[in-house]
């Protein structure tokens, strides 16, 4: 998360991030034109995390943030949240409904 970064955005995202609507905000601008920005809706965390990681491999790391309810993860937390193993499982945890 980038609102504290000693938080292990791992440990922060809980089965219920994952299934939640996701925002992302891309910086598009280059130097002094930074105000430009690209928005991306998820139904689920899990896609946004998923389509973020894929398609901006190249981006540094505040270039993109993610928001998930009140928390903001930018492209390296969303980058750790890809690598870990424990991502999917939690995204495929019991059915919210039951």
């Amino acid at each position: 998360m980038t609102s504290n970064p000693r938080t292990d955005p791992v440990t922060s995202m809980t089965a219920d991030d994952l299934r939640s609507p996701a925002e992302i905000f891309i910086s598009k601008g280059i130097g002094r034109k930074r105000n430009a920005l690209g928005y991306h809706r998820f139904d689920t965390a899990a896609e946004a995390i998923d389509f973020a990681v894929e398609a901006f491999s190249d981006l540094g790391a505040e270039g993109l943030v993610m928001t998930v309810d009140d928390k903001r993860f930018n492209l390296a937390a969303l980058r750790a949240l890809h690598r870990s193993e424990g991502m999917a499982a939690k995204a495929e945890m019991s059915d919210p409904a039951e």
